[in-house]
């Protein structure tokens, strides 16, 4: 059986084990957007029965991904959505490039150079990669939406760095002992914290558009 988070590979772990052993095609439905299974599937062979008898075929269950019940803090909510572990529409794109941008300075500028230069402000890499990459509204106004959403993809795919989101140090995992003593937040209470920040960003862009 796999078992899992959301959209972490499961079903294309499956298919990958289905394609090397039997050079088969693949059996489980696999998406860009967690969800895609949504039961338990019946058992898929990854490898044959041995000729002489000496060994059975092996099976793989196929499961729909186990979210935690509570995200511990706001930094972990957003590194799971930004991995593509809870659905888009959770939390707004706007955001997440917003926190993917802090990721990017921590590495290097460098990695988002072909479309901006270094910046600090999330509305300035998403008006310059908008203009550079020709995703404009009516108007020649630029679509922060669509661009960050783009982004967000890009750094899905590998094409805006490979990194671990996670610092990986004995004193992280020490700040992250001390944070899970503070009260939990549910993924309802994460997407207020989305909207709330999406609200506070547009009133931020129509001010500028009036100065």
């Amino acid at each position: 059986m796999v078992v899992g988070m959301p959209n972490v590979g499961k079903s294309s772990l499956l298919n990958a084990l289905r394609g090397v052993s039997l050079n088969k095609g693949k059996a489980a439905r696999t998406g860009a957007q967690p969800g895609i299974t949504r039961k338990i599937g019946t058992g898929v062979k990854i490898i044959d029965a041995e000729e002489d008898g000496g060994g059975s075929a092996v099976y793989l269950l196929d499961t729909p991904g186990v979210f935690i019940p509570y995200v511990p803090d706001a930094s972990a909510m957003l590194k799971l959505a930004l991995c593509g572990s809870v659905k888009d529409n959770v939390i707004p794109p706007f955001t997440l490039v917003d926190y993917l941008l802090f990721h990017l300075n921590l590495r290097s500028p460098e990695l988002y150079s072909a479309y901006c230069g270094p910046t600090d402000d999330v509305a300035t890499l998403l008006d310059a990669t908008a203009r550079k990459t020709g995703r404009l509204m009516k108007g020649g106004e630029p679509d922060w939406e669509g661009t960050a959403m783009w982004m967000v993809q890009r750094w899905r795919n590998g094409f805006l760095g490979r990194f671990c989101l996670d610092e990986v140090s004995e004193e992280a995992l020490v700040a992250y002992g001390m944070a899970r003593e503070n009260a939990p937040r549910s993924v309802n209470q994460m997407r207020k914290v989305g909207k709330e920040a999406l609200r506070e960003r547009s009133k931020l862009r129509r001010s500028n558009a009036g100065s």
